[in-house]
């Protein structure tokens, strides 16, 4: 936990966040999307029972070591709390976890895939920083950012991921579930290494695949399933979209048959998100290229997230820069250095990587409100999100702890 205190290296220019979108850290240590990592591979450890409750005391006891956590991606607990009622996923809900931070697949999918906080396996957003001459990259789909090329050099590879897969070291069975697209990308293949791949093309094929895999676990066993189709649909249509919510339901009717296949086979079920999101309204979008005096004091463009831009100055000092962004755009954003970053704890425990300080420049610019950030000169140069996350706020932050299956 930190003081909001953090978020204010310039006093003169900080407000608090609007009352609806305040700021919530993460509960790294027994409330956070880590922790529930940790209680999984706990676990299903030999004798791993008692252990696994001072990981996440709000998780279930019982005996059974066969565990299935699956990751309905972007389905925040609010989302949940407002539009849920009646649904299976509801009435399955026993708690609110946090996100990490950032709160964005690239980080908390890694978090959820290696156990590893975002400090230790260092990717803090859908853009992120490499060494030397890798520069930007995009590390889902495995691309240099700007010239959009394959990033598949091994050694390069082997430094930006040089960490374990949680699946390698459980000592025991592991499948993960994914869909057909994405479980053989580079990025999941490297990520699910120790386990067996299972894809599906529709939701309806997921359950069977569960079961499948129940059959095969042995008496202690993780079963990892992740469904992105609620993140995808509010990214298009935004979260007050009849089509969000029809997704919603698709996934609270395969959920209740995941449920039943758990009770059925033994094991434990516990789901959780990635994170939640807002809407973004075009107005609200900072875009630092549409003023040249901005743009040229950086040494190049944002990375990470709109809701949480990393950046790295050339030939100005902090407190200069930001002066000169508020004459811009006064009131609209939060600042953290990339000390402040740190000595908060908002990457969460663990060993850094070796490339933590690349991958975190010179700090991060947090928009106020529903705010995002751009290093293009125009709303219409970027890819248009009516529904976006990365942030802090309690909406894109907030998660739910869903448990099903035996205790």
């Amino acid at each position: 936990m930190f003081p909001l205190l953090l978020f204010r290296p310039r006093e003169s220019s900080m407000y608090p966040a609007p009352a609806e979108l305040a700021w919530r850290q993460p509960a790294y240590g027994g409330g956070s999307i880590l922790d529930l990592v940790s209680w999984a591979r706990t676990r299903v450890a030999p004798g791993g029972l008692e252990a696994a409750r001072a990981c996440l005391p709000a998780a279930p006891g019982g005996d059974s070591q066969r565990v299935v956590l699956a990751l309905l991606d972007g389905l925040g607990d609010r989302y949940l709390q407002r539009e849920g009622v009646g649904t299976h996923l509801l009435s399955r809900r026993c708690g609110r976890l946090s996100s990490v931070f950032p709160s964005t697949t690239a980080a908390a999918v890694t978090t959820m895939m290696t156990g590893l906080s975002p400090a230790s396996h260092g990717l803090n957003g859908w853009v992120c920083r490499g060494h030397g001459r890798t520069g930007l990259f995009e590390p889902l789909p495995m691309i240099y950012h700007e010239s959009r090329k394959p990033l598949r050099h091994p050694l390069r590879r082997h430094r930006l991921f040089p960490y374990p897969t949680l699946y390698e070291d459980l000592g025991c069975p592991a499948f993960v579930i994914s869909p057909a697209w994405l479980a053989e990308s580079d990025f999941s293949a490297r990520h699910s290494r120790g386990a067996v791949i299972a894809g599906y093309r529709v939701l309806d094929e997921i359950p069977d695949l569960v079961a499948f895999a129940l059959e095969r676990l042995g008496p202690r066993g993780l079963v990892y399933c992740y469904l992105p189709h609620f993140d995808s649909v509010a990214h298009d249509e935004g979260m007050g979209a009849s089509g969000l919510k029809d997704t919603l339901l698709a996934i609270d009717g395969c959920f209740r048959q995941v449920d039943t296949a758990c009770r059925a086979g033994n094991a434990v079920l516990a789901a959780t998100a990635d994170h939640g999101l807002i809407d973004a309204p075009e107005g609200d979008m900072i875009c630092l290229g549409a003023l040249p005096e901005v743009l040229e004091r950086l040494a190049g463009p944002v990375w990470g997230e709109r809701r949480a831009a990393f950046f790295r100055l050339k030939d100005i000092g902090l407190p200069d820069f930001q002066a000169l962004v508020a004459r811009h755009w006064p009131d609209a954003i939060a600042w953290m250095s990339a000390d402040e970053i740190l000595s908060a704890g908002l990457l969460g425990p663990g060993k850094p990587h070796r490339d933590l300080a690349t991958r975190i420049g010179d700090g991060v610019m947090l928009p106020r409100g529903r705010g995002t950030i751009v290093t293009a000169a125009k709303p219409e140069a970027v890819h248009r999100m009516r529904a976006v996350h990365g942030g802090l706020s309690g909406e894109e932050m907030d998660v739910p702890l869903l448990l099903g299956g035996v205790a």
